[in-house]
């Protein structure tokens, strides 16, 4: 008897410790998201160091705080293309960025003041916004905006629905309605129909627009959407290399990459746990330092290798630095600083241009979008962002389309739009004739399609693909 009773307490034993292990372990901290968009004053907390300026590309982990000044935007962006964008005077601390034993992401955001949208996309992903003591659950396909003061929330609900946890009573908010809290006393809060419009919502369907027009990949092999595809959609073009497979360049350098590399702009970052890792200056930065590896190809210099084509790369693991698969003769990539147990160099180490959002001479420039917001950096206050088809303005944002690009400003939109059919404003490096490959490049099996190998990404709008030469097929 009292060996039956033995074997039965060790097997509870085994049990008690492998239930406990498995809530342990039922949710994985190991997420990180991105900062995609940085105008003005923005300074970030990255898990307790300190504020310093934040730097474009700069990973997210959890426990991480965004603040914006004066003049500050910034946008967050989810691995789903869920995007937080903060408006001025705005703070916000990421508290839990974790994915469940089922796959499911939770995203916990305190907004501890100032106005800011959240814009989920479909899926099971979940999404709380806490407010003082007040909780939101914000449902997917959702677009809100959320202003916080002490004494007051209010939540606009453009699209989707969100909810306001605690009470006896579902308080659920829906398409067109504007929830109001009372911070100060737990009871009261009015659900009304009908949101005012407020100065910044332009600028945030800028963002939406841009992420929305240039995030889809037409077919070359990746991911249908991607985590900061957009970026690479709008300042370079996938082609075809020899070896290789498809590869990415950005656009410009008027011909040559040659004297180019990657580390040329950009930072390297302190995180507790991680060490040192790399934050790209470069607007469409994200990607191509976190996942792949760059190579140097002959006669057409770095390109960026995704790598396997079968499956979604966004998910084969984040690097925290860049893998460098084939350098050139005598180069090697810069090492970050060396991490110790107490960090005695600097917590952010420039290198180059470093905070400063960098463009490549000949290729796109990074669209200022917080000129849409009435009564910024000198923006008239009557502004609304948007040109009227037709109308004729001095100011219709056509300067940030790519050089050479035919005008733009009838679109209202400060971000070039794709090119039109048959449309060539710039000659990005690679392509001779009427649609070949040049440089050593050869178009993959399955012949051409619309002056470009089938299965390419053609993002145009002022620059053509890299293996087009003038019937480059227009953006779906």
């Amino acid at each position: 008897m009292t060996k039956h009773v033995g074997i039965f307490r060790l097997v509870l034993l085994v049990f008690v410790f492998a239930a406990l292990s498995s809530a342990a372990f039922a949710d994985s901290h190991v997420r990180i998201v991105r900062l995609s968009s940085v105008e003005g004053q923005v300074q970030m907390d990255r898990a307790g160091q300190g504020l310093e300026k934040a730097i474009l590309n700069t990973p997210i982990v959890e426990g991480t705080r965004v603040v914006t000044g004066d003049d500050g935007l910034a946008e967050i962006e989810f691995e789903n293309q869920s995007a937080l964008r903060l408006t001025s005077n705005a703070e916000v601390k990421f508290t839990q960025l974790v994915m469940n034993d089922a796959g499911v992401k939770v995203n916990h955001i305190q907004v501890d003041q100032g106005l800011v949208y959240l814009d989920t996309t479909k899926g099971d992903d979940t999404y709380l916004v806490t407010v003082g003591d007040r909780t939101l659950s914000v449902d997917h396909n959702t677009l809100m905006r959320l202003s916080a003061t002490p004494d007051k929330l209010q939540v606009a609900v453009f699209k989707g629905q969100v909810q306001l946890q605690g009470e006896a009573q579902p308080v659920i908010a829906h398409k067109k309605d504007t929830l109001t809290v009372d911070l100060k006393n737990a009871t009261q809060y009015a659900l009304a129909k009908g949101i005012d419009e407020d100065r910044y919502d332009n600028w945030n369907k800028e963002r939406e627009d841009y992420s929305k027009t240039y995030a889809d990949n037409q077919g070359y092999g990746g991911p249908n959407r991607g985590y900061g595809l957009q970026d690479l959609n709008y300042y370079g073009d996938f082609f075809y290399a020899n070896g290789y497979g498809y590869v990415w360049q950005p656009f410009g350098f008027a011909g040559s990459m040659m004297n180019w590399n990657p580390y040329m702009n950009g930072a390297w970052m302190f995180y507790p746990g991680m060490g040192y890792t790399w934050a790209s200056s470069y607007p469409w930065g994200w990607l191509p330092f976190h996942y792949g590896s760059w190579a140097y190809l002959n006669n057409a210099g770095w390109a960026w290798v995704p790598g396997r084509y079968n499956g979604r790369w966004a998910t084969n693991g984040f690097q925290a630095n860049p893998y460098v698969a084939k350098p050139p003769a005598g180069w090697t990539a810069p090492a970050p600083p060396a991490a110790t147990a107490t960090v005695t160099t600097p917590r952010t180490v420039v290198v180059g241009r470093g905070a400063t959002p960098a463009a490549i001479p000949g290729g796109r420039i990074p669209p200022s979008f917080g000129n849409v917001v009435p009564g910024r950096l000198g923006v008239p206050a009557t502004a609304h962002g948007f040109t009227k088809p037709g109308a004729t303005t001095g100011s219709n944002h056509q300067v940030f389309a790519a050089p050479n690009a035919t005008n733009h400003g009838s679109n209202g939109h400060v971000f070039a739009p794709p090119a039109a059919r048959g449309g060539v404003a710039a000659q990005p490096i690679g392509r001779v004739g009427g649609g070949a490959v040049g440089r050593g490049m050869e178009a993959p099996a399955g012949g051409m399609r619309g002056g470009m190998p089938v299965g390419s990404v053609h993002s145009g709008g002022g620059a053509a693909a890299h293996a087009s030469a003038g019937g480059g097929g227009a953006h779906k």
